[in-house]
């Protein structure tokens, strides 16, 4: 269906995890070899949403049914998206991703305008395991298209901050899907915040604004392809992740077993887990449909 912006956001059993398949593509994020880049950390940024979104620009959206829920995203695969694209300043970092057709350049574009498969299998298993997301304070990291975060808003989740590394995909993909899934009729309560810029930088900003902010889960898919950002992954979720709570502190992470050409994967993040023996990691799901998925599970370890 065709939908134009003009809306107000109300702000503030072992299965496996496949090929990271993108909405209307069956690629997923390859490296770009020919793009030498330096490890130049992104500045942390909060995006806000503006009361009223609009423009002239009709875009195409999808649905993805959730049991009797409904989550719509603007398909990146439509024309009028390209469009909408286009328009974005000539050599922003976008841009040199659509111009080199690309859907990861390291450090510079992390494949943020892309729906991957394991997003949606992530909102799948939330679904199906009736994880308890009411009441709870969530973080997503590495949104995109934050389908796994607007699940938790539609499940009545108190707080929902998304996180992406570039600045334009919060502003041309991530804040219009929120507001795609939200009424104008009945603005929202929940606490919606949105942040762009480098792990250790987004956790910086959080937590100099806010010393005791604590997530009861983070979720966050296709983040662990390069074994550069294990550790950066890592100090994040054991800095914001609550130690105890109703949900057991648990963190989802959705990722494929091995990303070819690149090095990541849920096997080599869950070394680097289990070698600092501060947390549980285990797979909790599986997908093998194509390339195998994994949902995996992450806990603090109990302490005496």
């Amino acid at each position: 269906m065709a939908f134009q912006f003009n809306f107000d956001i109300g702000l503030q059993e072992q299965d496996n995890c496949d090929d990271d398949h993108v909405v209307g593509s069956s690629s997923g994020p390859s490296k770009d070899d020919s793009s030498k880049t330096k490890d130049i950390l992104r500045p942390a940024k909060e995006l806000y949403a503006p009361p009223t979104l609009t423009t002239t620009e009709s875009c195409a959206v999808e649905t993805l049914k959730i049991g009797n829920l409904e989550l719509h995203f603007l398909n990146p695969e439509a024309v009028e998206f390209d469009r909408l694209l286009g328009s974005i300043e000539y050599g922003s970092d976008i841009s040199k991703a659509a111009e080199s057709h690309s859907d990861l350049i390291p450090n510079v574009y992390e494949g943020g305008l892309k729906v991957w498969e394991c997003s949606i299998d992530l909102v799948h298993y939330l679904h199906e395991a009736e994880l308890p997301l009411e009441n709870k304070d969530i973080l997503e990291l590495g949104c995109g298209a934050g389908l796994p975060g607007i699940y938790a808003l539609k499940r009545a989740a108190a707080a929902v901050h998304f996180q992406d590394y570039n600045e334009e995909v919060i502003e041309h993909m991530t804040i219009p899907n929120v507001a795609l899934n939200q009424s104008d009729k009945a603005p929202t309560s929940q606490d919606l915040r949105f942040f762009s810029g480098d792990w250790s930088l987004v956790q910086e900003k959080i937590v100099s604004a806010h010393p005791d902010a604590k997530y009861d889960v983070i979720l966050t898919s296709e983040t662990i392809y390069s074994l550069e950002s294990h550790d950066k992954l890592y100090k994040i979720l054991r800095a914001l992740l609550r130690r105890d709570g109703v949900v057991r502190l648990s963190r989802y992470i959705a990722a494929k077993t091995h990303y070819f050409g690149v090095g990541g994967g849920t096997r080599s993040f869950q070394d680097v887990v289990r070698q600092r023996e501060e947390f549980s990691i285990q797979v909790c799901k599986t997908f093998t449909d194509g390339v195998k998925r994994e949902i995996l599970k992450m806990a603090f370890l109990e302490t005496s």
